[in-house]
């Protein structure tokens, strides 16, 4: 796909601004291209919220001019006056959660949300130790210790690091909390078995996947956020749909409420107990995204709906007072971009080339890795994954050293072995054959079908073939466990790209989740959750807790609520 803008020119401008089984709502597969979605997102953010774009103006001081905060909305123009304690801004997973932990805990709530439903997506929550991943042998995180360790050094050991302790200490309790709600509601439990077990690149047991039950989106596969809405609702939380957030109201230094623009004109909420940041990441908004993570506008975003997401959060809290993290803010990828529409694209630990037929990364890697190699070594974020007919035999042996997302598949615990995987990519193989996988007895012909300089792809596999039978890899140092030759045909290509999911990263937070000024000191009755927080993640998104995203909106939704009501110490 060829960009308006290169990667480089994304980068360059970050420098100068700043100074599973997957469901379809969730990882939608052949995304729009990255220019027709941000036609979407553009339309989105001029009509969605009245927050505004600056369309490349700067205020005196030099920064885009959406840092500086609108006049206030007039006494005037405001309708009516609502009374609550809690206000959430935004139904998402995140917002949904803290609705539901605080009116369980006896808080008043009013959730706003700017679109006409709650979202819903994804395929699994990321926990650590809930009692149901204890069940199984396997199912515990063995050392709190290397999982902390091995997150903050993906993340350039920059975010706060209480943050991350308290995700590893409490989120094993709020997964505990949404099992008892899913059992509840007669939903089907499990565990992802699909998470690696490379000793370099290990992940943690826990991912919970929660699907079916007496919920209206039950063919989903993680209900969860529904859960969240009916359970809420029960415990009396009130929701007002197609009234964004547009202003947050401050007196006297602290935050007090929120004007939502509504079908009947502005409202003014009032919230004695605190107003909850819920709005998901900036991942719907050019600008944003140009200013703290340019990387996300030069590929395909998936998230869905598209555009939703753009930031109103995340500037609502800059003009309350309230600090962002440092730029630029680490993005959640994922190599999906020609899945159609789940995780169908064998990709396990093979051989790599690129659009000139030449290997250019150490294949034996992680999904974040793997992305990031194709944004930065390919010219259209376009790779194919190279394998022979022994695949299937090659992906059952790597399996046990390795996996992860891409390379297993989204398998439960329950009734499930490695063959389930071999078993499935032979069926997406033959579904997909000539559109995202390529099949031909000669390497000659493969690359033809693939677009790619014949010479270059044989001299490629033919070094590849070397240092496997050498069982050394010096070009990259693969682990040898994963050097596999191609060398029976038929041959096979897999067509793989890079999308954007979110963009973790936001307004700076403390343990008790609430957003901090620059000088460090909490902005009084504003907290942030979900994506709309930040420093949590830096440099690079973790995976070693997979679902972790999800995981921590579920968490810090559980503790936000039981925050407000008083719960916590």
């Amino acid at each position: 796909m060829a960009k308006e803008l290169s990667r480089r020119s994304f980068i360059g401008a970050s420098a100068l601004g700043a100074m599973g089984l997957f469901g379809s709502a969730a990882l939608a597969g052949c995304a729009p291209a990255a220019s027709e979605q941000r036609a979407d997102a553009g339309a989105s953010a001029s009509t969605g919220t009245g927050t505004g774009t600056n369309d490349g103006a700067a205020n005196a001081a030099g920064e885009p001019a959406w840092m500086t905060a609108p006049a206030p909305i007039a006494d005037a123009d405001i309708k009516g006056t609502v009374e609550t304690e809690m206000l959430v801004i935004g139904a998402g997973f995140a917002g949904m959660s803290a609705a539901l932990s605080a009116a369980e805990n006896g808080v008043k709530v009013l959730v706003a949300e700017k679109q006409s439903e709650f979202s819903q997506r994804g395929a699994g929550a990321g926990t650590v130790n809930c009692d149901f991943s204890l069940t199984y042998e396997d199912g515990a995180v063995e050392s709190l210790e290397d999982a902390q360790f091995r997150w903050m050094q993906t993340c350039g050991n920059r975010p706060n690091e209480a943050l991350i302790a308290q995700f590893l200490n409490r989120s094993g309790e709020a997964g505990d909390w949404l099992v008892n709600i899913a059992e509840k509601h007669g939903c089907s439990i499990g565990l992802w078995d699909g998470y690696s077990r490379n000793p370099l690149l290990p992940d943690e047991p826990g991912y919970l996947i929660i699907n079916g039950g007496d919920v209206t989106r039950a063919d989903d596969p993680f209900v969860a956020p529904e859960l969240m809405y009916i359970e809420s609702q029960a415990a009396g939380a009130e929701y007002l749909f197609d009234a964004p957030a547009e202003q947050l109201v401050v007196e006297n230094g602290a935050v007090t409420g929120a004007i939502l623009n509504t079908k009947e004109g502005y409202k003014k909420v009032t919230a004695s107990k605190g107003v909850v940041l819920a709005t998901g990441d900036i991942g719907g908004s050019e600008e944003l995204c140009a200013y703290y993570c340019p990387i996300a506008n030069a590929i395909p975003n998936i998230y869905q709906p598209i555009g939703a997401n753009t930031g109103d959060g995340h500037k609502m809290a800059l003009w309350a007072g309230a600090a962002m993290q440092d730029a630029p803010f680490p993005p959640m990828l994922h190599p999906q971009r020609y899945s159609d529409p789940f995780s169908n694209q064998l990709q396990g630990p093979f051989l790599y080339v690129d659009e000139q037929g030449k290997r250019f990364f150490n294949e034996g890697t992680w999904v974040q890795a793997r992305s990031l190699q194709i944004i930065e070594n390919t010219a259209d974020d376009l790779a194919y994954s190279i394998f022979d007919s022994s695949w299937p035999e090659d992906l059952l042996d790597s399996l046990p050293h390795g996996g992860g997302m891409f390379w297993d598949m989204f398998r439960s615990k329950v009734d499930s072995t490695y063959q389930t995987t071999v078993d499935y990519y032979a069926e997406s193989i033959d579904k997909y054959m000539d559109s995202v996988y390529f099949k031909a007895d000669t390497l000659d012909d493969l690359a033809k079908k693939i677009g790619v300089p014949a010479d270059a792809l044989k001299a490629t596999v033919e070094r590849y073939n070397t240092l496997c039978a050498a069982g050394a890899d010096e070009d990259f140092h693969k682990n040898k466990q994963f050097l596999y030759p191609i060398d029976e045909p038929p041959f096979y290509a897999s067509k793989v790209g890079a999308v954007v999911l979110t963009v973790v990263g936001g307004a700076r937070i403390d343990t008790n989740l609430q957003c901090l000024a620059e000088n460090g000191e909490p902005v009084r009755g504003l907290y942030s959750i979900g994506n709309a927080s930040g420093d949590i993640y830096a440099v690079d998104y973790p995976i070693n807790v997979p679902g972790n995203s999800h995981g921590r909106a579920l968490t810090q939704g559980y503790l936000v609520g039981r925050i407000v009501a008083g719960k916590e110490a």
